[in-house]
């Protein structure tokens, strides 16, 4: 599994045993930028390795070897709550698969409630759609690939379910494409 990911990222360097900084409580700060790290920067660069063929699609949802590779090869004192984080596939039809992520709840701006990666199964294009928090404590519909972020407004009912179908209503535009 680490394998695919140091191939997109790179092996970190262990540090020596005197390196090691001793755990200490993390700042509400500090653990809002491991969950914008995951969320805008991993899975953004994951999807991108799933477009350009560097990984399966399927890898996308081996979410179960998360915690490790982030403690290993980004930061030490990664932080997520992972018992919070869900993945599943769904298939949207012949053409189209979904990787829908539910993450923790959403506590700063512009942490996402859901994530979702559009992937057309013919040709490995991904694309990677969020649902976050934004001010006011609204949500809004966003999307991220590795360097640009796009807002795409409200949804009228902002909950898992109305997610999932505006991400199914992209397939379907892109099938009549």
């Amino acid at each position: 599994m680490s394998k695919f990911w140091n191939k997109i990222f790179g092996k970190r360097q262990k540090e020596t045993v005197a390196e090691v900084k001793p755990q200490r409580e993390l700042t509400d700060d500090e653990k809002h930028s491991y969950r914008y790290f995951l969320q805008y920067r991993f899975i953004p660069d994951l999807v991108a390795g799933v477009s350009e063929g560097k990984i399966s699609p399927n890898a996308i949802m081996a979410t179960e070897g998360w915690e490790d590779f982030m403690k290993k090869h980004v930061d030490e004192n990664f932080f997520l709550e992972w018992d919070e984080l869900h993945c599943d596939g769904i298939k949207i039809n012949d053409t189209y698969m979904m990787v829908l992520y539910i993450f923790p709840e959403p506590r700063q701006v512009p942490e996402a409630a859901f994530g979702a990666v559009l992937i057309n199964t013919t040709n490995n294009n991904a694309k990677y759609y969020t649902l976050e928090y934004s001010f006011d404590g609204a949500l809004v519909l966003g999307s991220m690939d590795q360097t640009t972020h796009s807002n795409y407004g409200n949804l009228e009912n902002p909950g898992l379910r109305s997610f999932i179908n505006w991400v199914v209503a992209r397939a379907q535009e892109q099938n009549r494409q």
